[in-house]
């Protein structure tokens, strides 16, 4: 029994050093830019914290995403920009959304160079965000513009999230949004998260009380928040453990994402909400709304053409569906990176198109 105890002891402090070899191997591989593949494979297995903490002191560094898509600052661009506008402009086609309704959009304006783009997003930004900005986005907007609200079907279950950093794991973006519950029979509470901009991130290191408040938060309010994700970052100088923790880590996502979905939060009623606010906003201002269902390459989806399209129709809101145009399954249509391919984005953006006239003829 002691022999074996022995070996065990050892075999332990063997694994031990070898996961300390390997974690100066990849400090130095870092330190001199060598090995990038094999490094990031690693780092995606950091927590949260962690993460963060190295794009904080890193600014420079590829892929930092600290300062991504944080909405004062998306909105000072957007009234700056506005300003700048001369008044006989034209319609304007401002979009809400993330980088696949870029894509369309950008295509819908490479088939028509006399139509003007605005764009206003963040990566994968989920519906609460693009909602959000929209609202918020108010003053920046004339009549005769047109108004488009994307949305995403593998964002959808971030409705119940308050920011990219508890459901994008690998690359947990900081910047944040409301979560939006049913009030009444008609209208959407917003529940704002207590940090909101970049400075607002960095000044949790000194200001423990409201780190505190804020992780309170996260943790009452975000579905997705947890000591999986978020807990013993001191843990990250083990490689071994970070391949542990991406693992465990990519499962609670998934598991919570279906909870979500499964009933965990009112999804179905608040996306019908808000394209109802959407368009009677966008009306109200003498604008053309047009509501984008851009349905993504996960078979675990929401089907947002099952879940969205009557009320749209009931509402009589102009609306583009992707699954209308692309086959969401065929795997022809997407890039390696999980984007639609150039040819698809470009039929999307004269589907727009068409639909713009229709609109604009009735």
């Amino acid at each position: 029994m002691r022999q074996t105890f022995g070996v065990l002891a050892l075999t332990l402090l063997l694994l031990v050093v070898l996961d300390g070899l390997v974690a100066a191997g990849l400090a130095g591989a870092r330190s001199l830019g060598r090995l990038n593949g094999l490094v990031q494979y690693f780092e995606y297995g950091r927590s949260v914290p962690g993460k963060l903490a190295r794009w904080e002191a890193t600014p420079g560094v590829p892929g930092n995403l600290f300062d991504v898509a944080w909405r004062p600052d998306i909105l000072a661009q957007s009234q700056e920009a506005f300003r700048a506008e001369p008044e006989d402009i034209g319609p304007v086609l401002r979009n809400y959304g993330m980088s696949f309704s870029h894509h369309i959009v950008q295509a819908a304006v490479a088939e028509d160079p006399g139509l003007r783009d605005d764009e206003h997003g963040g990566p994968a930004a989920p519906p609460n965000f693009t909602f959000a900005l929209f609202e918020e986005d108010r003053g920046n907007r004339r009549r005769g513009d047109i108004v488009v609200l994307g949305i995403l079907s593998s964002s959808v279950p971030a409705l119940a999230a308050l920011s990219n950093r508890t459901w994008v794991f690998e690359q947990p973006a900081p910047f944040t949004y409301p979560i939006y519950l049913p009030d009444g029979p008609d209208a959407l509470r917003r529940i704002e998260p207590l940090v909101n901009s970049a400075s607002a991130e960095r000044g949790l290191a000194r200001d423990p009380a409201q780190a505190q408040a804020w992780r309170d938060q996260l943790s009452a309010q975000d579905a997705f928040y947890g000591p999986l994700t978020f807990g013993l970052p001191a843990l990250d100088a083990s490689p071994f453990l970070r391949l542990v923790r991406r693992s465990l880590a990519i499962s609670h996502v998934d598991r919570t994402k279906a909870a979500v979905l499964g009933g965990g939060y009112p999804h179905a009623d608040v996306l019908r909400r808000m394209v109802r606010l959407f368009a009677e906003t966008a009306k109200e201002d003498g604008q053309l709304p047009v509501v984008l269902l851009i349905q993504s390459r996960q078979a675990t989806d929401v089907d947002l053409a099952a879940e969205l399209v009557p009320a749209l129709k009931a509402g009589q809101i102009p609306y583009l569906a992707t699954a209308d145009e692309v086959d969401p399954r065929d795997p022809a249509a997407f890039l390696p990176d999980g984007h639609y391919t150039p040819e698809a984005n470009r039929r999307f953006g004269r589907a727009l198109l068409d639909l713009i006239a229709r609109e604009r003829a009735s």
